[in-house]
């Protein structure tokens, strides 16, 4: 199974860490700014075609947003996980650390 909201999520992230615009996006991509939206809300399966084409505007290789979307992967959901503990305040991540290694024994 493809996760449609995490290849949503790295075209927004990608988006914005550009500084571009929905609209611009779109327009450069021939789509509209409401599929896009959807597209990054996950919201929608958009054809290859189509997220090659927003990629190339993003200056992405397609590749990029299909590595380790499927829940199936040791790796899925490795980014979300790694930039939130990034984003921790030294004195918490001990905790953070803790409360993985308790849920890892769960699974």
């Amino acid at each position: 199974m493809v996760d449609y909201k995490l290849i949503g999520s790295r075209i927004k992230s990608g988006r914005i860490m550009k500084g571009l615009t929905q609209e611009y996006v779109a327009e450069k991509a021939k789509i509209t700014t409401v599929y896009l939206s959807k597209i990054e809300n996950g919201h929608v399966r958009p054809t290859i075609d189509v997220l090659d084409s927003i990629c190339e505007t993003l200056n992405y290789d397609l590749g990029h947003i299909f590595t380790y979307i499927s829940p199936a992967s040791d790796k899925y959901q490795n980014e979300p996980i790694v930039k939130l503990f990034h984003e921790l305040k030294p004195e918490v991540k001990p905790v953070a650390l803790n409360l993985l290694k308790e849920l890892k024994k769960l699974g």
